[in-house]
């Protein structure tokens, strides 16, 4: 009994981000396909005519992984939302992409600038040791 105990103890994040996402689709931002950026396109610039984007990623809350934000300046950026968005087949255990909004604070677009945002791939009961790490490079343009 103690160690089924343990067993369902360690799948409770699991469990709980399975059910926080069952059912739940979500569109990307307002701005369309132009404004999502994938770990194929790392490197992009936002503008003052259209400040917010998302960054999809590639993710199975089953597996007990999670994209968590690791680093960004916030003096230039904010977080706005973050979701999940279910594979387009209903498959049990198939991956979906998290959804990452940010909205370029005015004060960003003064003058050009580069910040980073750096997202961590990883279980939150592991620590770093097994996770994966994505830097994407954001250039505002002034002004």
């Amino acid at each position: 009994m103690r160690m089924i105990s343990q067993s369902l103890l360690a799948l409770l994040p699991v469990l709980i981000s399975m059910t926080a996402f069952a059912g739940k689709t979500v569109t990307p931002a307002d701005g369309g396909a132009d404004y999502v950026y994938t770990e194929d396109k790392p490197n992009f610039t936002v503008t003052s005519g259209h400040p917010e984007f998302v960054l999809k990623l590639k993710s199975n809350p089953s597996t007990g992984y999670s994209w968590f934000l690791r680093e960004y300046d916030a003096n230039l950026i904010s977080p706005v939302k973050h979701s999940f968005q279910q594979p387009a087949k209903n498959l049990i255990g198939a991956p979906g992409y998290e959804l990452w909004t940010f909205r370029a604070k005015p004060g960003a677009f003064t003058v050009p600038q580069q910040t980073t945002i750096r997202m961590v791939y990883a279980r939150p009961w592991s620590g770093s040791d097994n996770s994966t790490q994505l830097v994407f490079r954001v250039t505002t343009q002034g002004k």
